[in-house]
């Protein structure tokens, strides 16, 4: 069991939200604490919609992965808090409300509807991983400010982005000058140890329809338009210690 401890140092770079995306592609939770390894955080798209040639499902085309219109219509949460010893399975949420468990094959009866292909499965993580690039993401929260005031009007929040962190800052893309150094997050012996390496590069999936969120091309154009680094944001990278990253720890850098 995780003790959530801790709250805002009320300065620097502090972790204001930590998400978890329990299936790859599907929305994820919001939680307080999660422990994480070099794997990433615990229990982080460990599931993933699988079709029957092996292909997971995305929000793009590729050799691994398969676009399926609808996966950011659901989301999904562990209804049991995972441990290192033992993760349930998840549940799936559909767009009124209601809870498909993955262990009980609901799951993927809901996906088989929604998504309109009667091969799909949710399966739990085997050799190949379930991660696009790299199994840990940040975002500073002023580089989120500055694209909400880019498009007025559009849902910005940091779940467009998928991150697992999001961290307060004070000015668009800093995070974009950590590339490379060591961050602590946390302190003390469980404090987690990363290190960013790559601003990485978004895909259409930022402008789709979420629950509360609507569908726009702006996002993704916009970023198309930065000058230093085209379609790019958030900062993706690796653990490099385990540890227990909790909202309110503060970001440090070497």
């Amino acid at each position: 069991m995780i003790s959530d401890v801790g709250g805002p140092t009320g300065h620097g770079f502090v972790v204001e939200q930590i998400w978890r995306y329990p299936v790859k592609s599907i929305g994820g939770e919001r939680v307080p604490v999660s422990l994480a390894s070099s794997r990433g955080l615990l229990g982080d798209r460990l599931w993933a919609v699988q079709d029957a040639e092996g292909k997971l499902g995305s929000g793009k085309n590729s050799s691994r992965f398969r676009r399926m219109l609808g996966l950011l219509d659901l989301t999904a949460r562990y209804p049991v808090e995972p441990e290192v010893a033992r993760i349930e399975p998840p549940v799936v949420v559909g767009p009124e409300g209601t809870e498909y468990p993955v262990a009980a094959g609901a799951a993927d009866q809901l996906l088989r509807s929604h998504v309109g292909k009667p091969d799909l499965r949710v399966l739990r993580e085997s050799e190949a991983s379930h991660f696009d690039e790299v199994p840990l993401s940040l975002i500073g929260t002023a580089t989120l400010a500055w694209l909400r005031a880019q498009l007025p009007g559009i849902g910005i929040e940091s779940r467009r982005f998928r991150p697992n962190l999001v961290v307060r800052t004070d000015e668009p893309f800093i995070e974009e000058s950590w590339l490379g150094r060591p961050a602590r997050i946390g302190a003390g012996p469980n404090a987690l140890a990363a290190v960013f390496d790559r601003v990485l590069e978004r895909c259409v999936m930022v402008g789709m329809a979420q629950p509360g969120l609507t569908e726009s091309g702006s996002v993704l154009k916009r970023l198309g338009q930065r000058e230093d680094r085209p379609l790019c944001l958030a900062l993706g990278g690796h653990i490099a210690s385990d540890g227990i990253v909790r909202v309110g720890d503060a970001l440090t850098l070497e």
